[in-house]
C-alpha cells in the first residue's frame, strides 16, 4: 500500500521540507553564498535565469536544467550571412524617364 511519502515520490512531487529547502538554495544561489548549478556540459548557470528558461519542456526528456534547448539546435555548415550585400545598390537610374514620377504617386495611393 502506497503511504503519503512513497505517493509524493512517485509522482515526482516534493515535501513541503524539501521544496522549502530548495528554494532555500535557490535563494543563496541568488545571494552569492551558494556555488552556481552546473548543466550537463559544466557550465554555470546563472542562478538568475528564470525556472521557466532554464528547464527544457517536457518533451525533451532532461533530468538536469540546462540551457541547451535555448541554443541554435541545427547548424548548416553551408550556412553563410553573405547571400546578399546589405546596403549594395541593385539598381539605380542613370536618367530620368518620363512619367515615372506618377506612377510611383500611384503605387503610392493604391498601396494605402
Amino acid at each position: 500500500m502506497a503511504t503519503a511519502s512513497n505517493y509524493l515520490c512517485l509522482v515526482g512531487l516534493q515535501s513541503r521540507e524539501d521544496h522549502r529547502k530548495q528554494i532555500e538554495l535557490e535563494e543563496a544561489r541568488k545571494a552569492g553564498f551558494a556555488p552556481a548549478e552546473l548543466d550537463e556540459d559544466g557550465k554555470e548557470i546563472n542562478p538568475h535565469i528564470p525556472q521557466y528558461m532554464s528547464s527544457a519542456p517536457w518533451y525533451l526528456n532532461a533530468e538536469r536544467p540546462s540551457l541547451k534547448h535555448q541554443r541554435k539546435w541545427k547548424s548548416d555548415p553551408n550556412y553563410t550571412k553573405a547571400w546578399y550585400d546589405r546596403g549594395a545598390k541593385v539598381h539605380q537610374a542613370e536618367k530620368y524617364r518620363k512619367g515615372a514620377c506618377e506612377k510611383f504617386i500611384e503605387f503610392l495611393i493604391w498601396s494605402l
